[in-house]
């Protein structure tokens, strides 16, 4: 009987012990997604999103213009859901503010509310500009990036070279 209840006994420490390192293990693998930028800040959720990511950055320079970043898409629409992916809470982010012309601004603060700087997304009027949609960086924007604006081309638009096509192809996967 003292045996049984001592295999008993050494099975139970031995089931708890497991269990508890399980429940750490699940623990230490369940921190979150690596793949969506953390950031403290509206500014710096901006910049990880728009970084160079492996081979390749958000967008593309076009020409020797390297304020401008320009992104393909594969239709219009495609161009407000990008612009809610440059912000932490997407489209329910508390700086949005929709404009009577259409366009949509969003005031960026850092983790202590202080003002970081806006973008705005809109969309060309009158003649074709080459683009279907851009965001626009405020001046304190633009000195944290580098960068004054984001164009988004259609991707049948988009310049027809070997090297642009292939980085094309890139992006859209």
């Amino acid at each position: 009987m003292k045996k049984a209840f001592t295999l008993i006994t050494a099975a139970c420490k031995w089931t708890v012990t497991l269990c508890v390192c399980c429940v750490a293990m699940m623990a230490l693998t369940a921190c979150g997604d690596d793949d969506e930028p953390v950031a403290t800040d509206d500014l710096a959720f901006l910049k990880q999103r728009i970084a160079p990511e492996g081979e390749f950055v958000y967008g593309v320079f076009l020409g020797e213009n390297t304020e401008v970043l320009n992104r393909p898409i594969q239709t219009e629409d495609d161009a407000l859901t990008e612009f809610y992916k440059l912000l932490p809470d997407g489209s329910s982010h508390k700086g949005l503010k929709n404009e009577v012309d259409g366009t949509i601004s969003c005031r960026l603060t850092g983790a202590d509310g202080q003002y970081q700087g806006t973008i705005t997304f809109n969309k060309p009027e009158g003649e074709f500009m080459g683009y279907c949609a851009e965001v626009v960086f405020s001046d304190e924007v633009n000195a944290a990036t580098g960068l004054t604006r984001i164009r988004f081309i259609l991707s049948d638009m988009w310049p027809p070279t070997g090297f642009m096509t292939d980085l094309l192809e890139k992006l859209k996967k």
